[in-house]
């Protein structure tokens, strides 16, 4: 036992000494070391894409990528990139010409407009932009092999499930409007659907018709959003109309030059035919297929008509949505809020373009009669019912810092504005569907009431005109009301004489010219007119005829009021003969220094002065 004590004892006072490690050898490896790893990986060297060689004649952006490298990072999962990539796209359209570019148009429209229905907001707004800067700078015509890819990806984001594509269609839509209006009124039929899709729930074949629809899981309300739809469609309507006239005034061109060329034809004489014989001119060298661009079809007439056959309830029910319940009177008028009047601007506008394209067609593949009919028997007593029963209209008035009102800002007046624009458009509506009534037929009570009250609001408007700003509103008005549906009006013992009054006291009165000169070719117009023969029996129209040389006599005169002096002249020239001896010496040395407006040939138009003479010295000047 004290062998095990003595020897426990000493291995304890060796542990307790300090213990120094031996060095290691500088040349061995730890173990596990000295064996080569061949699991390492390769990565290529790629050279990024500013500092590759470029063609010194290629197109490129601040960054040195050119318009293939922006249109692969449009594709790219990362918005920020599409983003990027857009800002250098729009630098590159605003640095180059169009002319640069026009090689790369298709596959520029191609990937911007893909754009549009991407799920970043800032992507979508950014990429209308660029657009924008493409469609700016060119041509219809240009475009029209383009159209295609622009119409489908603005009918794929017009029907969308996503609600905010959706909403932002609108401003593509806005874009293409803006700089290809008669590119998208060639296949307005593909768009003009996506329209009811936007504010109704369309029934099938079996039960047709629509009903309107809510949109709860937007942030603006129904009634915005339908003034939005409703305004963009309003503008597609008018892009129709225009187009349609551009058209007609094209074949115009076309069949004027055609029958005044004097070349290479060859006569013939219908010796077989029952009528009177005429001489017949062929030109044989004429290319007859330049014309498909002018018969090029819009909307066929079948379309059209099933279209507004749905449209004109939506809106009366739309109109019904903001009605005011109760008739809330200023006056006379009706107050509206802003939302309605925004509605009841873009409804007219529709109407309106509506009544504007059934008058021109005037082709013979379908009875346009039968059409304008279909019209008036299906909508008329339904839009008196609607618009009419308050009319006119007032708007309640906005203030835009109601922190800042005044006291006199209270009173009952100040918070209404007048409707004039669409009140006269509403009032030229209700006078186109009376034109289509039978002359020996008489209007309904209810109708004959309607058109008192528009022509006491009329006459009221033009005596105490001050808003040039809807010259064109009246005009229209007063072409329609005097030129289509005054032999209806007189049939039904409604008399325009006082209206035509006032526009001779108003044409003559007020001093700003573009008004005088409207009305004074509204008169000449209703003057040549052979049909409207209850107009011609109104004395003042003899009155005015007589004051017509006194127009010569000014210091300055436009040069359509001087060949409807001319032709007036001719038909009436027992009116005026008295006063053009009188003054014959004064109008011939003033036409000598007269300033002629906008004449396209400043001789022809002061011969057709010189020539008022004919019948009195049997001169004629040339």
């Amino acid at each position: 036992m004290a062998k095990n004590h003595r020897r426990l004892k000493r291995l304890k006072s060796e542990k307790a000494k300090v213990k120094l490690k031996a060095k290691k050898s500088i040349n061995q490896l730890p173990k596990g070391l000295n064996v080569t790893d061949t699991s390492f990986k390769v990565k290529k060297i790629l050279i990024r894409e500013q500092l590759q060689h470029r063609d010194e004649t290629e197109i490129l952006s601040t960054r040195k990528l050119n318009i293939k490298d922006l249109l692969t990072r449009l594709r790219h999962h990362n918005s920020s990139v599409r983003e990027e990539a857009l800002r250098q796209l729009k630098d590159i359209l605003l640095r180059y010409p169009p002319k640069v570019l026009r090689s790369q148009l298709s596959v520029l429209l191609r990937g911007i407009a893909a754009l549009s229905i991407d799920k970043e907001k800032d992507v979508r707004r950014d990429s209308l932009h660029a657009l924008k800067l493409i469609l700016g700078p060119i041509s219809n015509e240009l475009l029209t092999p383009y159209r295609e890819i622009l119409i489908s990806y603005l009918s794929c984001a017009m029907t969308h499930i996503d609600s905010r594509i959706k909403e932002d269609s609108l401003l593509f839509l806005d874009v293409l409007l803006e700089n290809c209006g008669s590119v998208l009124a060639k296949d307005s039929y593909k768009i003009l659907p996506n329209f009811l899709s936007m504010i109704c729930t369309l029934h099938d074949e079996i039960k047709p018709g629509g009903r309107l629809t809510t949109t709860l899981n937007s942030k603006s309300t129904n009634i915005k959003w339908r003034i939005k739809v409703l305004k963009r469609m309003a503008d597609v309507f008018t892009s129709i109309v225009n187009y349609e006239k551009l058209c007609t005034s094209a074949r115009l061109n076309a069949l004027s030059t055609m029958v005044n060329e004097a070349k290479r034809y060859t006569k013939y004489v219908p010796i077989y035919s029952g009528s009177s014989t005429q001489i017949c001119k062929i030109d044989l060298d004429r290319d007859l297929c330049s014309e498909k661009s002018y018969a090029e079809e819009t909307l066929s007439i079948e379309e059209f008509v099933k279209y507004v056959d749905l449209l004109m309830p939506l809106m009366f029910d739309i109109w019904l949505e903001v009605y005011p319940d109760e008739r809330i009177e200023n006056d006379t008028e009706t107050i509206i809020s802003s939302e309605a009047s925004a509605l009841l601007i873009s409804i007219v506008k529709i109407l309106e373009s509506i009544i504007e394209y059934i008058d021109m067609l005037d082709r013979d593949d379908y009875d346009v009669q039968r059409i304008k009919y279909w019209f008036k028997n299906t909508f008329h007593n339904a839009y008196m019912k609607n618009f009419l029963s308050r009319f006119p209209y007032g708007k309640m008035k906005e203030f835009v810092n109601e922190s800042k009102k005044r006291q006199e800002d209270f009173s009952r007046m100040t918070f209404t504005e007048g409707c004039l624009e669409p009140n006269l458009a509403l009032s030229r509506i209700h006078i186109w569907f009376t034109s289509l009534n039978n002359h020996n037929k008489q209007l309904p009570k209810l109708t004959k009431d309607y058109c008192i009250s528009i022509m006491n609001y009329l006459n009221d408007a033009i005596e105490n005109w001050c808003d040039s700003s809807v010259l064109l509103q009246l005009t229209k008005l007063l072409r329609t009301l005097f030129l289509k549906a005054s032999s209806v009006w007189y049939a039904n013992c409604i008399n325009l004489s006082h209206t035509l009054q006032l526009i001779v006291e108003v044409s003559s009165r007020l001093s700003k010219k573009e008004l005088q000169s409207q009305l004074f070719l509204i008169i000449g117009d209703i003057m040549l007119e052979c049909n409207l023969n209850e107009l011609h029996r109104e004395e003042i129209f003899k009155n005015f005829v007589t004051t017509l040389p006194s127009l010569l006599l000014r210091p300055s005169i436009d040069d359509a009021t001087i060949r409807l002096i001319g032709r007036i002249a001719l038909r009436f020239k027992e009116w005026v003969r008295k006063e053009l001896v009188m003054k014959h010496e004064a109008i011939i040395e003033n036409a000598k220094k007269i300033d002629i407006i906008d004449s396209r040939d400043d001789k022809e138009s002061r011969l057709i002065i010189y020539n008022l003479f004919y019948f009195m010295d049997s001169q004629v000047y040339y």
